[in-house]
């Protein structure tokens, strides 16, 4: 019988010496893994490399839209990012296109960000305008306190994005609006739309059983399976009747669901992930270039314009030892980008969060670290019994 003993009092020391993949570096936490008897896990043995259909194929599609609008042929959705710099700049200087930048302020912007997208827009002259409603700021930052003091009294793994970073879901349509009033053709990036293959986490719904293919699209029966599950979660939470919270989430699946029924017929969309083949070198080369600026307290140059991760990141690493990033450098070291020994260096880098970043968040929700890291260490017992028993037979934790 195969048994492993955890002491959860010192639980960096298993997460730090957990078994991982011997080709990428995904753990044995990781939903739906397993091993072979090389060590190899069934990612990396089903794995099929990035496909794009490639730069001419973007060319002929954009000369569809060529001054096709008033004045704009395309809307480039900017976040402060690193991606949508480069789609921006690329749009601009290489395929020469009358490109408006627009954000959407879901109030879950970092300093960084808006100093990126001031930075950017402004080298490369093109003109950019924001979609901000501040009383939807306002209600969704209170539905966030209200969500996450809830999931502290009953925590969940399968709801920390829902209760942290449930953002703008109806973006998209907001985008899809403006670009109709304004007469532009084409949206270009925007949320989910486009992001590129690496981008995409397998792990957030995988602990639900339910996984989206590599371009992060789940089918209709997944969804379908998706939002009965979340519903389940949901009215197992102390908030589930609050009808603030309740309108949110409807909100969000309903625009799930519809959002390609409600999107204006003269608006269309591309990914440009779809097309060029995403190079993290490439892409931080350039915009580094034109003045794109990291965040001084990560490592990382991913996420540092979304406000919500540092503490996303920070239950996720607490209760099963990895992070996003522990999944996007696997599929960076099976594309060849990076060696092993350089994701798994990154990776355990990237996991000392942004603190200081971290605990401004708690303040704005009212909790104290010490407040969380209790709940943490708890639910982590029942949440690592259950995770782990696909590879022990007994799984005491101590």
């Amino acid at each position: 019988m195969s048994t492993i003993r955890i002491d959860n009092k010192n639980i960096e020391e298993y997460f730090s010496n957990m078994r991982r993949c011997a080709k990428c570096i995904l753990p044995e936490t990781f939903p739906g893994i397993e091993f072979d008897e090389d060590g190899v896990c069934n990612y990396c043995r089903t794995y099929e490399p990035v496909k794009v259909f490639g730069e001419e194929k973007l060319k002929e599609r954009l000369e569809e839209y060529r001054n096709r609008g008033k004045k704009y042929d395309c809307i480039v959705a900017i976040s402060g990012g690193r991606d949508s710099s480069f789609v921006l700049y690329n749009m601009v200087e290489k395929y020469d296109m009358r490109v408006l930048a627009l954000t959407v302020d879901s109030g879950a912007i970092t300093p960084e960000g808006y100093r990126n997208i001031k930075t950017i827009t402004e080298s490369l002259g093109v003109d950019h305008v924001w979609i901000r409603d501040e009383a939807q700021i306002k209600t969704a930052k209170e539905n966030t306190k209200i969500k996450f003091h809830a999931w502290l009294k009953k925590p969940s793994i399968h709801t920390i994005v829902p209760t942290l970073n449930a953002g703008d879901k109806t973006m998209n349509l907001r985008i899809y609006k403006y670009a109709d009033r304004n007469g532009i053709p084409l949206v270009i990036g925007g949320n989910i739309i486009g992001n590129s293959s690496f981008e995409q986490e397998h792990f957030k719904t995988g602990f639900l059983g339910v996984f989206p293919d590599n371009r992060g699209n789940y089918s209709t029966p997944d969804k379908i399976k998706l939002s009965i599950l979340f519903a389940v979660e949901h009215f197992k939470s102390p908030c589930a009747f609050h009808l603030s919270i309740l309108r949110e989430y409807l909100e969000g699946a309903f625009v799930y669901f519809f959002e390609s029924i409600l999107k204006p017929r003269s608006v269309d969309t591309l990914g440009f992930f779809d097309y060029i083949y995403w190079d993290e070198k490439e892409i931080l080369s350039t915009i580094y270039k034109l003045g794109w600026e990291g965040a001084s307290d990560a490592t990382t140059t991913w996420r540092i314009d979304d406000a919500a991760y540092p503490l996303i990141n920070y239950l996720y690493y607490n209760l099963v030892g990895f992070t996003e990033h522990d999944e996007m450098y696997s599929k960076m070291i099976r594309e060849g980008q990076i060696s092993r020994q350089e994701g798994l260096k990154r990776c355990m880098s990237d996991h000392h969060y942004r603190i200081p970043y971290m605990m401004k968040t708690l303040e704005e929700l009212g909790v104290s670290k010490e407040e969380i890291d209790k709940v943490l260490e708890e639910y982590r017992k029942k949440l690592l019994s259950k995770v782990l028993r696909r590879h022990y037979d007994r799984v005491i934790i101590e």
